[in-house]
């Protein structure tokens, strides 16, 4: 029995952590991935954090480098898995969570390594689980290549000519403006507020 479970190992996961072992309270920080920042890892070659790096640390300690610089993806999975080892914190990998419930005031969390028990839960996953792709997606041409942000890696992935990115947030933005420094494509941005890259 936990005081605390703590679900995602990412930035708000970490942070959590931080102040709990400071508290005097039991937790746990159980993530699905193999290794700390593994999500970052996975997104596109050439993504930049759009905050300087003099912003982008965690409680305790300071995100390395120039301050004014904007950090790479890479820089930021290595941060993490930093951070969590200097702050010593107690994680537990590869440990997805199928189910949650609660029942006399005590959280059950079904894991693939069975039951975990806690008197609070902090759901720390993020937003951005399950790409967002409008159904209108399936009626298009199977010639035309669809990618979700959470897949594109890289130019390579394109066929030449015309790309359309929707979507003005960051990854829209950014994607959208590494596109067009490449000669052989042109880019039409289409910023929605309903569907996003």
């Amino acid at each position: 029995m936990y005081d605390v479970l703590v679900i995602g190992a990412g930035q708000a996961g970490l942070a959590a952590g931080y102040y709990l072992q400071r508290s005097g309270l039991t937790f746990l920080i159980v993530d699905a991935a193999s290794s700390v920042g593994e999500s970052w890892r996975k997104r596109y070659d050439s993504l930049r954090l759009f905050t300087p790096r003099m912003y982008d640390g965690l409680p305790g300690m300071p995100l390395s480098g120039n301050e004014n610089d904007l950090p790479s993806k890479d820089e930021i999975a290595d941060y993490f898995e930093n951070y969590a080892k200097q702050m010593k914190l107690s994680i537990k990998l590869n440990c997805s969570i199928s189910r949650l419930s609660k029942q006399d005031e005590v959280y059950y969390a079904e894991t693939n390594d069975g039951i975990m028990e806690a008197r609070n839960i902090i759901v720390a996953t993020g937003p951005f689980q399950t790409p967002n792709v409008p159904p209108f997606a399936k009626s298009l041409s199977k010639n035309i290549v669809q990618l979700h942000s959470s897949e594109y890696q890289n130019i390579s992935q394109l066929l030449l000519g015309t790309t359309v990115v929707v979507g003005g947030g960051n990854s829209g933005a950014q994607i959208a403006a590494e596109l067009t420094s490449d000669d052989q494509q042109t880019v039409i941005h289409i910023h929605s507020s309903r569907y996003y890259l």
